[in-house]
């Protein structure tokens, strides 16, 4: 059986390579794995990337759920400020595709303010433009 970073690895290549179909299924693979093996670090980034996929192809509920699962994980987490921020901004994404920009206008702050103390200048860049839409 293939390890998580194998699985991992698969799924990346299919992204790159434009087969979003192959690399969702992959990746929902190398959750499911890391799940079984109670890697929580490694579930949260699976669930980031499905999130990130689900969300391109316009399934606004199963990017919803992949974010916010990867967001309760990093928040257990605390030397992965940075994957929080980046869980964040997924979660602000499916929700302003779900129509619930009040709901993600929090979480736009809340990574912004986490990029902004990782030195993240693109990140904060970001979260600063989509807050600004809002106004």
């Amino acid at each position: 059986m293939p390890n998580f970073a194998s699985m991992f690895e698969s799924a990346r290549t299919a992204r790159n390579a434009g087969r979003a179909d192959e690399a969702e299924r992959a990746y929902a693979a190398a959750a499911e794995h890391a799940r079984a093996a109670n890697d929580p670090l490694a579930l949260a980034h699976a669930l980031r990337h499905l999130s990130d996929l689900a969300r391109e192809r316009g399934a606004s509920d199963e990017a919803l759920t992949s974010s916010a699962e990867a967001v309760a994980i990093y928040r257990t987490q605390p030397e992965s400020r940075l994957d929080l921020a980046n869980a964040l901004r997924l979660n602000a994404l499916a929700l302003d595709l779900a129509g619930q920009a009040a709901e993600a206008e929090p979480l736009w702050h809340e990574a912004r303010d986490l990029y902004a103390s990782s030195g993240i200048a693109a990140g904060v860049q970001e979260a600063d433009g989509r807050l600004a839409a809002r106004r």
